[in-house]
């Protein structure tokens, strides 16, 4: 397999890189480290600042919150942008499952990127595949709330994150 149908297959592949060409693929991959994670290894812990995002090239990563697994990335999936994209800390635990091979790109390297054409595409992809998750939490959502409204478990109310900005609004 010659480099450009390594990375033609890299587009195809790997949702976060639809419709790039196999060019725009290397450089990217070229910007960024490979990371081989050990069965085990934790790659980054819940409430730790982060500024790397991470795609699974090679093997499984299990991410966990509060010690419970929430899922599992295989080939071609991304974690780690809610971090880079928010500035927040991590809101889970990342931990090979098997030994994995990590395209890791840094808040710097995504900089660079966005200065050229091919960000438009990039994050077209991240916000499709954030949509997608979304859609798929909802559901989760909703199928848990009929289970607690059938057993009469009361629901846990929904404040917002600043009260004073909503009375701000409201008055």
């Amino acid at each position: 397999m010659t480099d450009i149908q390594k990375y033609e297959r890299y587009a195809q592949k790997i949702p976060l890189f639809n419709g790039l060409m196999a060019e725009e693929v290397e450089d990217l991959i070229k910007r960024g480290k490979i990371i081989i994670a050990r069965k085990g290894e934790t790659i980054f812990h819940e409430g730790m600042l982060g500024s790397n995002l991470f795609i699974v090239l090679s093997g499984k990563v299990g991410i966990y919150l509060k010690n419970q697994l929430i899922a599992k990335c295989r080939v071609g999936d991304t974690f780690g942008e809610m971090s880079v994209l928010n500035k927040k800390p991590r809101t889970a635990t990342a931990t090979a499952l098997e030994e994995s091979r990590l395209l890791c790109l840094d808040e710097k390297q995504i900089n660079e990127i966005l200065e050229k054409h091919v960000a438009v595409r990039l994050l077209l992809n991240a916000i499709h595949l954030l949509s997608e998750r979304l859609e798929r939490d909802n559901y989760l959502i909703t199928e848990m709330t009929k289970l607690l409204r059938k057993y009469n478990i009361p629901l846990p109310e929904l404040e917002p994150k600043n009260r004073d900005e909503e009375n701000k609004h409201t008055t």
